[in-house]
């Protein structure tokens, strides 16, 4: 099986003229042999689809070869974990790779940056003091624990019963408090690691396509699901997780329904402020999904991002601008909009 299979025949080539071979059970081999026969089907779709146009990106551009030769080594030689249907150990490489990749698409100057021991050193530089951090959260390690013991327990037995819940985790509290639950392990690593800079333009690149499998709809503030002739309101977290205020962002039980509010059941409070509230000098996130790129700009931000910067953030692939929060130009986002948001939805659980 190659990469030409699915379509991608300069990515396949490149791998050839650098002799590259892609093992079965290394992240690319992984990704083709879930892929195969399913096509747009497949759950890491969008994962092949953003490394094969991100490779080609940077073949296009002859940026940082060599980078991207010891990359793609890694990702075609090292074995990449696999503990349960749809629930991957992340890889960091992937990550990288895809966003700058992507990024170089607009961002012409892009470089990779070695890690410097002792310095905050994000992952790119984009422009003259202009960065990109970029993170890629995890699957609950604890998650795969306990299934991992489910599954003991069962052997022998024809018939295997696990629970999963790879976003949140099975310790206490995460059924009953799911959004604050990916609220933390979307952001919590980077509340305790900060690579942005002072006096720099500073973005965070978030993949949330490896193990969380979010989609455009889970980044809103409310999402609705309509079920059976039923209209299901709620918040998955993840926009929660940059403009939510701790102790007065609601989020009400799974299968909340507007008609039948129950104000004494399962209501629960945001724990943590949202990062942007935290983070001045974070212009902004730009969240990769399922099914494209999101931007989410931070009105907190010591000072607003120009109007280039915007542009080359719209222009990036599959970009997704009614998903997106941003005002247009140089002007800034205002805090009065988030803040009318959370009271739009405060209002709608009273």
């Amino acid at each position: 099986m190659e990469l030409r299979d699915f379509g991608y025949h300069r990515f396949d080539d490149f791998l050839k003229k650098n002799e590259i071979s892609v093992l079965a059970d290394s992240y690319l081999g992984h990704m083709m042999s879930t892929n195969a026969g399913n096509s747009v089907l497949a759950a890491n779709y969008s994962n092949l689809l953003n490394l094969s146009v991100a490779v080609e990106a940077l073949i296009d551009r002859d940026m940082h070869t060599s980078w991207l030769v010891d990359n793609l080594k890694e990702l075609s030689t090292s074995p990449y974990t696999e503990m349960q249907d749809k629930i991957y150990l992340n890889s960091k490489v992937a990550a990288e790779v895809t966003a700058g990749g992507l990024l170089a698409e607009t961002f012409n100057d892009l470089k990779p940056l070695s890690e410097a021991k002792g310095a905050k050193t994000p992952d790119f530089e984009l422009f003259d003091s202009g960065f990109a951090e970029v993170y890629c959260p995890q699957t609950s390690q604890q998650n795969i624990a306990a299934v991992s013991e489910q599954q003991k327990s069962q052997k022998g037995k024809s018939v295997v019963l696990t629970f999963s819940r790879p976003l949140t985790g099975q310790a206490y509290g995460a059924k009953k408090y799911p959004a604050n639950k990916v609220i933390d392990r979307v952001i919590n690593h980077k509340r305790e690691n900060d690579q942005t800079r002072g006096d720099a333009t500073n973005l965070l690149w978030l993949d949330l396509t490896h193990g969380f499998d979010v989609v455009s709809d889970d980044t809103q503030p409310l999402k609705t699901v309509l079920h059976a002739g039923t209209a299901y309101t709620g918040s998955f977290g993840v926009w929660h997780a940059f403009y939510g205020k701790s102790g007065e962002s609601t989020f009400v039980p799974e299968r909340t329904v507007l008609k039948y509010l129950d104000l004494k059941f399962g209501y629960y409070q945001q724990q943590q402020e949202g990062l942007f509230r935290q983070r001045n000098q974070l212009h902004g996130a730009i969240l990769l999904v399922k099914d494209g790129i999101i931007f989410f700009e931070n009105p907190w931000s010591s000072t607003p991002l120009t109007d280039g910067v915007k542009k080359k953030i719209s222009q990036l692939h599959r970009f997704r601008a009614n998903f997106s929060w941003f005002q247009c130009g140089t002007q800034q986002l205002s805090s009065s909009v988030i803040d009318n948001e959370l009271a739009k939805i405060n209002w709608l659980y009273q």
